[in-house]
């Protein structure tokens, strides 16, 4: 086999393996008031391993839409905190 064909093999499995990562994450958009959205990225970040974020521009500049994505492996752990959170913020999912 040549190398542009070990290459383009390496390539296909590669992207596969991403597919297949993708359909494996939960994914919600949320929307917080923008005076409580400081809160949410702090427990966000303490959540370390179980999601990550990004915020998404918003045409309300009173509101912060938040991206999180994680693996399913650590959905329910994700889920247990999040509804903690849902209880003592207003937290809109999308």
């Amino acid at each position: 086999m040549n190398q542009s064909n070990r290459l383009a093999k390496r390539i296909l499995s590669t992207m596969k393996a991403l597919i297949k990562e993708q359909s494996e994450l939960f994914h919600f958009i949320i929307s917080t008031p923008k005076n409580a959205s400081y809160f949410v990225y702090f427990i966000l970040e303490s959540l370390e391993g179980l999601c990550f974020y990004s915020t998404l521009e918003s045409d309300n500049k009173e509101v912060r839409l938040i991206d999180i994505k994680g693996t399913r492996d650590c959905y329910e752990d994700f889920l247990t905190a999040f509804n903690l959170l849902k209880k003592t913020i207003p937290i809109e999912v999308l």
